[in-house]
């Protein structure tokens, strides 16, 4: 396994929730996905990061400031309303950085809210 959770990864190809085909982007691996015979490869569940200013009033979208920790290229914010699974190994070009325990955890805690406030 070449990636591990908390990692910054750039992704070659991806399907936005409303199926749209989307490409090179960057995202934080929240989750690893392994089926116990390993048979398949392994699996990413991500969290999409965007630089997009109008998009961070938004309650879940947690900021994350670039540092040489993560290495953005700008100010951002993680979308923590839509986990992004089958992720592949192949789909990953490369690490760029990686979060810190803390943010991980408050990416995860905007994830729960939004879940609760949806029931």
């Amino acid at each position: 396994m070449k990636y591990k959770i908390g990692d910054i990864v750039l992704i070659s190809n991806f399907k936005y929730p409303d199926g749209e085909s989307g490409s090179l982007h960057s995202f934080v691996i929240i989750d690893i996905e392994n089926d116990e015979l390993e048979i398949f490869p392994f699996e990413y569940l991500c969290f999409l990061i965007s630089s997009n200013k109008s998009k961070e009033r938004f309650s879940y979208n947690i900021p994350i400031k670039k540092d040489r920790i993560n290495r953005l290229k700008k100010d951002s914010h993680v979308k923590c309303n839509y986990i992004y699974d089958g992720i592949k190994e192949d789909d990953i070009i490369m690490v760029i950085g990686s979060v810190t325990k803390e943010q991980y955890d408050s990416f995860l805690s905007a994830y729960e809210d939004y879940m609760d406030k949806l029931e």
